[in-house]
């Protein structure tokens, strides 16, 4: 099957200059917004590339932190681990974040929380119910996957806002996952790609190839693909 359109596509030297770019436009539709409206919902990701913006976009929310009073964060996907794992893609924002931040974060129950993956899965869809994403920011995988939803492992018909992964090929297995509904309720979806390894799915994601999940990501006003030269090239 084949996809009405591509998502625009931004295109970097190298992985440190894409991810200063995303840093840099996420930081100015947040603060553009919380003055217009008060409130802006962002939903982080993790990897490698999630990472660097994460700490970036956390050293200038610390700087100023009464300036994003109204910003809530949430994760597209989550791993089911102890609360003080260190593969918990929250964990890592919240020790950095500066004490008494007005930053809303919302978490997935932990592993260690005397709840089920099922549960722990329910509770965040239950959360995430009435809440209309103002910007998601997706890492691209190898195989196409954004969030945990995985090639051969997810349902486009799925309809709720979360759902419980049980058997990811990547560890942890255990996760819970934004479904391609919620993503795709988003008022924008930024995905990203940096590195030869990702060129592939790059490659079927600008070619309108739905063999991966990445290439079904819509934005309901906007969707982009941020990528460097080598997932762009291999070069």
């Amino acid at each position: 099957m084949m996809s009405s359109h591509a998502p625009d596509l931004k295109i970097y030297k190298d992985s440190i200059e894409l991810s200063s770019e995303v840093v840099q436009l996420t930081d100015i539709r947040i603060q553009q917004q919380l003055e217009s409206k008060g409130t802006f919902h962002l939903a982080l990701t993790g990897g490698s590339l999630g990472t660097m913006v994460s700490d970036a976009l956390i050293e200038r929310w610390n700087q100023e932190p009464d300036k994003y009073k109204g910003l809530h964060l949430w994760w597209s996907d989550e791993r089911f681990v102890p609360a003080t794992s260190t593969d918990r893609n929250s964990l890592s924002v919240l020790r950095k974040l500066v004490e008494d931040s007005p930053i809303h974060v919302h978490q997935v129950l932990p592993s260690d929380s005397n709840v089920d993956l099922a549960v722990a899965a329910k509770r965040y869809n239950a959360d995430l119910f009435g809440i209309e994403m103002d910007l998601i920011l997706l890492g691209l995988g190898p195989d196409g996957h954004v969030a945990s939803l995985f090639p051969g492992q997810w349902a486009l018909s799925e309809e709720g806002n979360a759902i419980g992964v049980s058997d990811s090929p990547k560890p942890p297995t255990r996760r819970v996952s934004f479904s391609m509904a919620k993503i795709n309720s988003s008022h924008a979806v930024w995905m990203m790609a940096g590195g030869e390894e990702k060129r592939e799915a790059v490659a079927k994601i600008i070619a309108r190839d739905e063999s991966i999940p990445g290439a079904f990501v819509r934005g309901r006003e906007e969707t982009l693909l941020f990528v460097d030269r080598l997932a762009l090239s291999g070069e």
